[in-house]
């Protein structure tokens, strides 16, 4: 939506007119703004439209997380999923991953949590396993 209307094609020309009446919008056009709240994110400022950059009073830039935040994402993210995880390795995990954001950290546990799921995926051979499951009132007993 914001970015540049400079470097769209000709099919682009909706959108270069949406942007343009999207920033009149923004500018009120003689309305009072009392009590608006415009808030935007991106991950690439530098690819916004320079108009549209303009109208943002404040800009606020997001780092990405340190080593202590990192942690604590892994830790997060692998929740109550049983591991043997223990604090050392999400020190390790934290240490290998610097430069990385809070959503690669995510895709990182998620992709590990489904590795078995992909391993059952390639196996040839199966093997049948059977369970004695009773019912005790409302739990179930395996």
């Amino acid at each position: 939506m914001g970015g540049n209307r400079d470097t769209g094609s000709a099919s682009d020309n909706w959108q270069a007119g949406m942007k343009t009446e999207f920033l009149s919008q923004m500018d009120g056009v003689g309305n009072k703004n009392e009590g608006i709240l415009v808030l935007g994110a991106t991950n690439l400022p530098w690819k916004l439209d320079p108009a549209l950059r303009r109208r943002f009073q404040r800009r606020i830039h997001i780092g990405l997380p340190d080593e202590k935040a990192r942690i604590r994402m892994f830790e997060i993210n692998v929740g109550d999923e049983p591991s043997e995880l223990q604090p050392q390795d999400f020190e390790a995990l934290a240490k290998k991953t610097e430069g990385f954001s809070g959503s690669d950290i995510s895709i990182i546990v998620q992709d590990a949590l489904n590795m078995p799921v992909k391993r059952i995926g390639k196996a040839k051979y199966f093997r049948k396993v059977c369970f004695n499951i009773e019912i005790q009132g409302s739990e179930l007993i395996i």
